[in-house]
């Protein structure tokens, strides 16, 4: 009877970019209640970096030079890079050497997060003033937004993952002809598991966002202020 141990690693980045000041209120890796023993998930709290030293054209600058694309006229930016990532460790037992394995994952790994988080406001606009003041309102109630997808789709896949019956586990291991084909065989259900949540958060963030990134709703905000 032989035994092999392995880890993986998948990792999924992207670089995104909202209109918003991020603050994440959220645990490092945690055994959730009702999680199995042998999966952890990770999400590490995050502070933004503030820079208050570019104009609102280089604002916009930055912008064009990452994304190709314009974007309203706006003093207040901020680039996010944000994760996605899977690891696991798995075993496998094959008997006298020949025939298939039996593999099973032994140790899941998940983090969730924003791993950067850069937010630029104008420095037309002094600290205190009128429209600086204004520019915050708007990104906190991105803020707002933001925690509160980030929660959501933490909490689906904690779901996701208590409820999940075909990862591979020592209790009820997959039979596969190769280590090769185990490996991919886990890593896909994980994969299946979580990206689908991960490509739907990153959509509903952006479109919550966006209902309040409008042209009307600038008019309204910089009808607080004078001398924009």
């Amino acid at each position: 009877m032989g035994v092999t141990m392995e880890s993986c690693e998948n990792r999924k980045k992207v670089l995104g970019s909202f209109f918003f000041l991020v603050t994440l209120a959220v645990s490092t890796f945690s055994q959730a209640k009702g999680l199995p023993s042998f999966i952890h998930f990770k999400s590490v709290p995050l502070k933004p970096r503030y820079n208050h030293s570019l104009t609102t054209p280089q604002i916009e600058s930055l912008w064009f030079h990452h994304f190709h694309s314009p974007m309203m006229h706006n003093p207040g930016l901020t680039m996010a890079e944000q994760e996605l990532k899977t690891s696991y460790q798995f075993q496998a037992m094959q008997r006298g050497h020949v025939g298939p394995y039996r593999i099973w994952a032994s140790s899941v790994d998940v983090i969730f997060q924003y791993d950067k988080m850069d937010v630029y406001l104008s420095s037309k606009y002094p600290v205190g003033s009128c429209q600086y003041n204004v520019i915050l309102g708007h990104e906190n109630q991105h803020v707002a937004i933001n925690q509160r997808t980030l929660a959501k789709y933490k909490t689906l896949m904690l779901r996701a993952l208590q409820a999940a019956k075909n990862i591979p586990t020592k209790a009820h291991p997959q039979q596969v002809s190769n280590l090769e084909q185990g490996k991919t065989l886990i890593s896909s259900r994980i994969d299946q598991l979580l990206f689908p949540l991960y490509d739907r958060f990153k959509r509903e963030v952006e479109a919550e966002n966006g209902k309040i990134d409008t042209m009307a709703n600038y008019r309204r905000t910089q009808a607080l202020c004078h001398g924009w």
